[in-house]
């Protein structure tokens, strides 16, 4: 006897707002948001049908995806504005999020040394509950650290290359601090969704 396959929940993730980045840097980050979604077994809406609902359906301002160094990050999108979005686009959660880097060289006796930072703000809607899942602020994480906390996020994300420093001096090290930073700030909603997804229904 086979069961109905529970359809999909679905996310829209208004574009993240990053600053301080490579691209390739700025690329990884976007790929770890769209992978714990995925790896938890969500569909993620096209980034261009979540832009034109937030812009021209709810005419909100349109959310900057990437800064300058010397350009301010503007105000987190509201919860209430979140919720609407949601609710246009009939999905079970919604992720508004952003990002900065810091990286700096410093020099041991063996040379040069870089180190990254990511810091993190993340918040996720449940659409259906009307409530804020997620607000996560300030999470931060060090490339040159293994940070303690990332066990479902770090599961997660092992086939990304997780534990692997490679390429360029700044990127790979701005690549595992992304990882780490979003994976840190997603963890308290991903041990939940997890959980749930694991009870046997009434």
């Amino acid at each position: 006897m086979t069961h109905a396959q529970t359809p999909a929940e679905r996310v829209a993730v208004l574009p993240w707002c990053l600053k301080g980045g490579t691209e390739s840097a700025v690329k990884t980050a976007r790929e770890t948001i769209t992978t714990l979604f995925e790896k938890t077994k969500h569909e993620v809406l096209s980034p261009a049908a979540v832009q034109v609902a937030w812009e021209t359906d709810l005419k909100l301002a349109p959310i900057p995806t990437e800064l300058k160094d010397d350009e301010d990050f503007p105000a987190m999108p509201s919860a209430k504005d979140l919720l609407a979005l949601g609710k246009k686009l009939h999905v079970d959660w919604v992720c508004a999020g952003r990002a900065k880097w810091h990286t700096k060289s410093v020099w041991v006796s063996l040379g040069p040394k870089t180190k990254a930072d990511c810091t993190v703000d993340c918040m996720i809607i449940d659409v259906k509950k009307e409530e804020v899942a997620l607000d996560a602020k300030n999470v931060k994480a060090d490339s040159t650290r293994v940070e303690k906390g990332l066990e479902t996020a770090g599961a997660l994300l092992v086939s990304m290359g997780f534990t692997a420093l490679s390429g360029g001096p700044k990127t790979p090290h701005q690549q595992r601090a992304a990882r780490q930073a979003i994976g840190l700030a997603f963890e308290p909603w991903l041990k939940t969704t997890q959980a749930a997804s694991k009870k046997i229904g009434d």
